[in-house]
């Protein structure tokens, strides 16, 4: 059983439009996994729900957090800072939990090699004319948002292929979500024995296993 394995960290990341976010749900729909909340320094919007959304704080906390070496990865964008909080991964993985955190390449880079034990998952699109084509059926972003979107898609493939541990090809939903569900049930089965030899599975998370 899932729940008897020992929980994971997974970094899932992608370009625009290649479906994190709904691979990130079918995910969690199939129980076992904890969808990180972030938290942020920018003001609440409308219809945004603290805690479910992000969790909004201020800078003084924000920055308390990082001094204190309790942030996963962070980024400033646009002048606000957002932030992956320790404790909720260390919460999950205490239940056995698979973490799933959805970011970007460079935050990515900032998880790897931390000591967390982490999976990294890089979603990507059949072809760069399949993902123009949602991202022009999305129809969130401008003519130009989009180009200069595609664009970084070539440099952050290159990156992924450095740092990511699989490259997952997401042309049907339900075998991309599928082929991720068996990644992170192997790197627990993975992490389960390295348990057995004795030995620690999240050093970089300072926390009794």
């Amino acid at each position: 059983m899932t729940q008897d394995l020992p929980g994971t960290l997974v970094v899932l990341s992608g370009p625009s439009g290649v479906g994190k976010t709904t691979v990130a749900q079918r995910l969690i729909d199939l129980g076992g996994y904890v969808r990180s909340v972030s938290v942020t320094t920018r003001a609440r919007r409308n219809g945004e729900v603290d805690g479910r959304d992000y969790r909004f704080i201020s800078r003084d906390e924000f920055e308390n957090l990082k001094q204190a070496g309790e942030l996963v990865e962070s980024a400033e964008v646009h002048g606000n800072w957002y932030g992956t909080p320790k404790e909720p991964l260390r919460n999950a993985l205490r239940d056995h939990k698979a973490f799933l955190l959805v970011i970007d390449v460079h935050g990515g880079m900032q998880v790897r090699g931390k000591g967390y034990n982490s999976l990294l998952v890089f979603l990507a699109p059949p072809d760069l004319k399949e993902l123009a084509r949602r991202l022009a059926n999305r129809a969130t972003e401008s003519n130009e948002q989009q180009t200069v979107r595609l664009k970084r898609v070539e440099m952050e493939m290159e990156q992924a292929k450095a740092i990511y541990n699989h490259i997952v090809i997401n042309e049907d939903l339900g075998a991309c979500v599928t082929e991720v569900h068996n990644l992170v049930l192997a790197h627990r089965q993975k992490l389960q024995r390295m348990k057995e030899q004795g030995q620690a599975l999240y050093p970089g998370l300072e926390m009794k296993e």
